[in-house]
């Protein structure tokens, strides 16, 4: 009597499925960083590519052009920043320390200006993909505001737009981008403390 034997399975296939898994993963970290620092022209699909240690032809495996790389690393990259900034605001502290330790992690990396990096892709890109981009910028914002609007409730701020506060604040961080401006204090960490206490001058309740 033979003994009974299961069909053969393809080799490498679940091994091929988390390769491209990582191999994506790595492709969409690299150009985050690229593309936020250094904005969407003057990065290229090739020097992602040759950053991750693949093929261009690969990025095209997983994503159809430069637009939709783009459109899918900013807006993961500012989802993961959403997260970040969420975290750091509902942690326990004065709004004055949970405003620093989010200008902190902010203000770790340079990247260029988002409103100057949309013009420059905004060319590029479709109207579905600037609006995938725009609404995880927004989403931001309202974490920043909901928490300026708490504070105002309490009358620690003054009455004013939250939304303008969290667009305010977020500016005032792209200081620290400028020549020059970090090598006004030691560490990241002092910038940050000068930056919100000048934030607060203007923004708390006036007794």
């Amino acid at each position: 009597m033979s003994k009974k034997t299961n069909p053969p399975r393809s080799p490498g296939r679940p091994k091929a499925g988390a390769d491209q898994a990582s191999a994506q993963s790595k492709i969409l970290m690299t150009a985050s960083r690229l593309f936020m620092e250094y904005g969407y022209e003057p990065v290229s699909l090739q020097q992602i590519a040759s950053l991750c240690g693949v093929t261009k032809a690969s990025i095209y495996y997983h994503f159809s052009s430069k637009p939709q790389l783009f459109t899918v690393a900013i807006t993961s990259m500012m989802a993961m920043g959403m997260q970040q900034t969420a975290l750091r605001m509902d942690a326990p502290g004065t709004l004055q320390e949970r405003l620093e330790k989010v200008a902190e992690g902010r203000m770790q990396q340079s990247h260029v200006d988002t409103e100057t990096m949309m013009r420059e892709a905004n060319t590029y890109l479709d109207a579905d993909q600037l609006a995938q981009i725009r609404e995880a910028e927004v989403r931001i914002y309202e974490v920043l505001a909901t928490h300026f609007k708490q504070e105002m409730d309490n009358g620690y701020l003054r009455s004013a737009n939250p939304m303008l506060l969290a667009h305010a604040f977020t500016s005032l961080l792209m200081l620290a981008n400028r020549e020059g401006v970090r090598d006004m204090h030691a560490t990241i960490a002092e910038l940050a403390r000068e930056l919100v206490a000048l934030f607060l001058d203007g923004a708390a309740h006036k007794a």
